[in-house]
């Protein structure tokens, strides 16, 4: 069961439903307060929408996702609960919010189940080509992590690391498409400025970036050297990097933005 769909729960939404045969899932119910807001959700025989709990079917179901807001994640877990196994496991997609918290709220309903993995995904999941960091909770069992582990497999790259450090992958990763949809905007406005056409400018610069990042995808040489490969002395690529470069100023930038991010991720927390 899906509890939210905004745009991350969509996302993984759309990679689970292109994968139903080899992840075992036979049935994604999808429960949204806001179902007439979100645009087109993907028709498919396995996933159902209801905008209540009260509409949709009482049955136990294996597995809870947690895609709502983190300010709301007490009141879904509570209407959650009453369809709770001693075996569902609670994924949680929210920045901020601890396993440990999970553990507390879920055990205040129903006593203890400890089946909780907490990740942190990003939007190309739903095209597959996303990364999940996961962490699960100590209880966790060896099945449990193996049908987590091959949900969001589905749907990308998945790494597994500590919990503390899931507030800097909310930085890195999380927040990461919207850094590089900024740069294409970016990109984009100077291609038009400089005379190119509209369509053009944005063919252009995000075929370079994909491209840019397939490259780095393929070759085995760090990203440092493929940039010193398009920098030819004296050349135009120089031009560019010498302002971006100077006095570390995207470094600088980067890391202020991405330090903003963490520290948002664990504000959520609390």
């Amino acid at each position: 069961m899906l509890c939210g769909c905004g745009k991350m729960g969509q996302a993984l939404l759309h990679g689970w439903l292109n994968n139903v045969s080899s992840i075992g899932i036979s049935q994604v119910t999808v429960i949204d307060p806001h179902l007439d807001q979100l645009g087109q959700l993907p028709e498919h025989p396995a996933a159902s929408y209801f905008d209540s709990l009260a509409n949709a079917p009482k049955q136990h179901v294996h597995v809870i996702v947690l895609a709502c807001k983190p300010q709301d994640m007490a009141d879904a877990i509570a209407d959650m609960v009453a369809l709770a196994s001693a075996d569902t496991i609670w994924l949680s997609i929210a920045a901020g919010i601890s396993i440990k918290w999970m553990a507390e709220q879920i055990g205040t309903h129903i006593g203890q189940n400890q089946q909780i993995i907490r990740v942190m995904p990003n939007t190309p999941a739903a095209l597959g080509m996303g990364i999940t960091a996961l962490s699960g909770h100590a209880e966790l069992t060896a099945e449990n992590r193996a049908l987590g582990l091959a949900m969001l497999s589905s749907v990308g790259e998945v790494i597994e690391l500590e919990e503390h450090l899931m507030d800097a992958v909310t930085a890195v990763s999380g927040s990461g498409p919207a850094y590089i949809f900024y740069l294409q905007e970016a990109m984009e406005a100077k291609a038009v400025a400089m005379g190119i056409d509209a369509a053009a400018a944005r063919l252009m610069t995000i075929t370079t970036i994909r491209g840019a990042a397939e490259l780095m995808v393929q070759s085995d040489e760090p990203p440092s050297k493929l940039r010193q490969n398009v920098s030819s002395p004296g050349g135009t690529t120089l031009a560019a990097l010498d302002h971006l470069m100077h006095d570390d100023a995207l470094i600088t930038l980067m890391g202020k933005a991405m330090e903003a991010a963490r520290k948002r991720s664990e504000e959520l927390g609390k």
